[in-house]
């Protein structure tokens, strides 16, 4: 803050807290659907008499705080322990894992972040995809806590541009006027 002057300090910190804001939202919806995973896979292998479900739940939720990688990442371990156990163990935790992997990436991941960060469902997927494709695992990682920060920023942007710009005088006039 000490580079930036005084006349636009205010407005800096303002759009610095809306940044702060929607990252720690995008933080605390990952360890909400980390939270939810955690805990299906948890019930449906303790179900399935997997006898170190609890460290594998927990390995899972600790992985899925990499969206929509962490679950196939925390299938690894489970898949070794099932094959270990009996192929007919291996299959319950395919299904386990196949299961828990769809609801995630299609319903909860997209509905607890979109309701976080104030960001439509349908756009959670495709920024995901489109970072995805575009950068790779960083891009995944990355891709909605950058699109959240630049709405930020471009919502403060057009602000600026319509408060400063004579194209949107006239409007801003006919709001002001009672109506009779």
């Amino acid at each position: 803050m000490k580079f930036v002057p005084d006349k636009m300090k205010p407005s800096f910190q303002s759009v610095l807290g809306e940044i702060n804001q929607q990252i720690s939202n995008y933080v605390r919806g990952q360890l909400t659907v980390a939270f939810f995973c955690s805990n299906y896979v948890l019930a449906r292998l303790f179900n399935n008499w997997l006898e170190i479900c609890l460290t594998i739940g927990i390995i899972a939720g600790i992985l899925n705080m990499i969206p929509y990688l962490g679950s196939f990442l925390a299938m690894i371990p489970a898949i070794l322990v099932g094959a270990f156990i009996s192929p007919w163990m291996l299959v319950k935790v395919l299904i386990v894992f196949a299961v828990e992997q769809t609801v995630e990436g299609r319903v909860l991941s997209p509905l607890i972040l979109g309701s976080n960060l104030k960001i439509h469902p349908v756009t959670i997927i495709v920024v995901l995809l489109a970072s995805g494709k575009m950068f790779g695992v960083l891009g995944v990682i990355f891709g909605i806590p950058g699109y959240a920060v630049l709405k930020v920023l471009v919502s403060h942007l057009f602000n600026w541009y319509q408060a400063n710009s004579s194209l949107y005088e006239q409007q801003s006039n006919e709001q002001q006027k009672p109506k009779e």
